[in-house]
């Protein structure tokens, strides 16, 4: 899910994410570098000088130290349970606990992101809101260009080849075969972006209004919050498309699992098991936490 409604409270995140892709042996320098790529990437996105970069630097070392004890159990633990499925199989009942798992992770990392965020905004200058409005209207502009309805079957191709790419990183070269259940499962998923669009566009235009009549750093949390975290106002077309784009990843999965050669099976497995000792080795006290799969269905 790389919506970009995301980009703004991004800023814990987009470290994050890219320790689950980097592969194992850059996840260590990458997580040990979040700091300076979480302050860079603030900085310029936000426009910040050097005042505020300083007066935000302690809250960011404290969210770090508080997500390598709290949340980096619960990454191992995700990566633990996959190497399981990898290993013994993937069935209905064991990817559902993995995506409850996933978006438990997404959560928690985004509400670490508007915990960041949250501050940094309260204290952006006129300027720097009248930038930040701008960076929206462009990117807005550049969706309305990839939204263009002669692009759909060129865009629903370059999906296909998106998770191709990614899969095989994970697995090896796919078959042909495999190749073609990629294509069923990811045709099959809800078209969502103009409706992300839109959303997000709402989303923008009030909190720029609030940053413009200086809200409250505590209000402009629970926005994030609301908006980015938990969802709570996603329009009842958007929140069944997540649902459905659930389901797909799901089957997605389960066939794939039944087309795994020996070796494609032992390379999925040991990027998996790689990433979760990354995650142990990470942690000054390691641990996993517990397996929850609650609300999972």
């Amino acid at each position: 899910m790389s919506y970009r409604l995301l980009q703004l409270t991004a800023i814990l995140s987009l470290s994050i994410l890219l320790l689950a892709t980097a592969g194992c042996s850059r996840v260590s320098i990458a997580y040990n570098s979040a700091d300076f790529l979480i302050e860079q990437y603030a900085r310029d996105y936000l426009a910040l000088e050097d005042p505020q970069v300083a007066s935000w630097r302690p809250g960011l070392e404290d969210a770090l130290t508080h997500h390598r004890q709290d949340d980096l159990p619960y990454l191992a633990r995700f990566f633990e349970d996959a190497h399981e499925g990898a290993v013994k199989g993937f069935d209905t009942q064991r990817m559902r606990c993995l995506i409850h798992q996933f978006e438990d992770l997404y959560r928690r990392h985004m509400r670490v992101a508007v915990d960041l965020a949250a501050p940094l905004l309260a204290e952006l200058g006129p300027e720097q809101i009248r930038a930040l409005q701008d960076k929206f209207r462009e990117e807005e502009a550049e969706d309305e260009v990839d939204m263009d309805p002669t692009r759909a079957a060129r865009q629903a191709r370059r999906r296909a080849e998106r998770y191709v790419e990614s899969i095989a990183w994970w697995v090896g070269p796919l078959t042909k075969e495999q190749k073609h259940i990629v294509r069923e499962q990811t045709a099959a998923m809800p078209d969502t972006a103009a409706d992300w669009i839109a959303y997000r566009s709402t989303k923008r235009k009030a909190l720029i209004e609030m940053l413009q009549r200086r809200a409250a750093e505590e209000e402009i949390q629970r926005f994030l919050d609301t908006w980015l975290v938990e969802h709570r106002e996603l329009p009842p077309p958007l929140r069944r498309a997540r649902e459905q784009i659930g389901d797909r990843i799901s089957e997605l999965f389960i066939r794939m699992d039944g087309t795994l050669s020996a070796e494609q099976r032992a390379h999925f497995a040991g990027r998996l098991a790689d990433l979760r000792d990354d995650f142990m080795s990470l942690q000054r006290r390691p641990r996993m936490a517990s397996a929850d799969c609650t609300g999972a269905g």
